[in-house]
């Protein structure tokens, strides 16, 4: 009996997992067709309802709470409250939502008064069109820091799946988890860098490791308790320098935009601050006021700025750590790259304020894994374990299924 349950324990190991991917978390109308033949079933995914063709196309729309989907052929779903799962024939075929092609399956379901898109398929089918959009096009000598990202996304999401049982999906198709763009961002050097690493996470001390990753970080990464505050403190996730040994450089200094500013005037200053500072600070009541300078507020250990003091005509505002990227914005809407800059407030005629000039290096949070410095080492020549046991120190590379 107990080798029976350490083989099927062991088993359940080996088994990949699958995860669900909210492509549109809250859509007015969801457009489905396939590349071949799909299948229409009710929610419980047993249910057959219709039996499309490949050239046929679906509208689903929220009713009530409800699901109702019509085809260019002429069928109707009559409104369903526990919405459809749509699913192919064939497992060559792909899904096809809003012009973007997807393996697995889709489930339509109603979320108040809009439709909760879910795309539903195995990890690493999944990492298939996140590791090409997050690494971006890379060549074979780049192959190391691929695989180092194909480890880091694969351990994020593995996170995200164990801790959202209750949720109707793991994670969001978008930079606020990963992106995700299906089939289409398929590419045959990322699909090998998975293959090469699959099944392999990283943990520390047995618990599975979020892996947290941002394109440049300027030379120095952040620890995790200046992202996340006071307490939040993680082993894995300390201040790691990117300087290439014996000299002034880092390996992430290849970054197009290493180095960065941007000007913004003192209008689109003062409209940012109605816009968004009382998203960051808390209990503000009334305006934000007109700004009058706009200045750094401490440093921390890896050299990025601590928080924002922002003075106005009604106060001073204090917006901490990361969050200052997102409160002073351009009228495009861009947040600041990162928090690794120095503010200069410019004054005009009267001493009112003109404008502010933001000057930094990076691209990110700052925290885990420096994407281009983990490229710079790859043409370096460091393994791809190497890379990731730098960024992550502590941690255990293991083989999960």
């Amino acid at each position: 009996m107990l080798a029976g349950a350490g083989a099927a324990a062991a088993q359940a190991r080996r088994s990949e997992p699958r995860i669900r991917v909210a492509l549109v978390p809250s859509a007015t109308v969801a457009m489905v067709g396939a590349t071949g033949p799909w299948r229409v079933y009710a929610a419980d995914g047993k249910t057959l309802l219709f039996r499309p063709s490949a050239r046929d196309r679906w509208r689903f729309e929220p009713v009530g709470g409800r699901v109702r989907g019509a085809s260019q052929s002429g069928l109707s779903l009559p409104a369903r409250s526990g919405g459809v799962v749509l699913r192919p024939v064939d497992s060559t075929a792909r899904l096809i939502v809003d012009g973007k092609r997807y393996r697995g399956e889709i489930g339509v379901t109603p979320a108040g008064q809009a439709l909760l898109v879910i795309n539903r398929l195995a990890l690493e089918s999944y990492l298939r069109g996140v590791v090409p959009l997050e690494i971006g096009r890379r060549l074979p000598n780049e192959m190391a820091a691929v695989r180092a990202q194909a480890v880091a996304a694969r351990s994020y999401a593995h996170t995200r799946i164990r801790t959202s049982v209750g949720r109707p999906f793991d994670l969001v198709g978008t930079v606020s988890n990963q992106v995700y763009g299906g089939s289409d961002a398929e590419t045959a050097l990322t699909d090998s860098a998975i293959v090469g690493t699959r099944g392999v996470v990283l943990r520390y001390r047995g618990a599975p490791v979020d892996a947290p990753y941002h394109a440049s970080c300027g030379g120095r990464t952040a620890a995790a308790s200046e992202l996340y505050g006071a307490g939040a403190e993680r082993p894995y996730l300390p201040s790691v320098s990117d300087r290439i040994p014996g000299s002034d450089a880092h390996y992430c200094d290849i970054y197009p935009r290493a180095e960065w500013s941007r000007t913004i005037e003192a209008r689109d200053v003062n409209a940012a601050l109605e816009k968004y500072l009382r998203d960051y600070v808390a209990g503000l009541r009334g305006g934000a006021g007109r700004a009058v300078a706009v200045e750094e507020a401490g440093r921390t250990p890896s050299g990025r700025v601590a928080a924002l003091r922002i003075r106005t005509d009604r106060g001073t505002h204090v917006v901490q750590g990361n969050n200052a990227r997102f409160v002073i914005r351009p009228p495009n809407g861009e947040i600041l790259p990162s928090t690794y800059f120095s503010a200069e407030s410019v004054r005009g005629p009267g001493g009112a304020l003109a404008r502010v000039t933001f000057r930094g290096r990076g691209n990110g949070h700052g925290v885990g894994m420096c994407q281009w410095g983990a490229i710079g080492r790859a043409r370096a020549g460091q393994s791809w374990q190497s890379i990731l046991q730098t960024y992550f120190p502590g941690t255990r590379l293991e083989t999960i299924y």
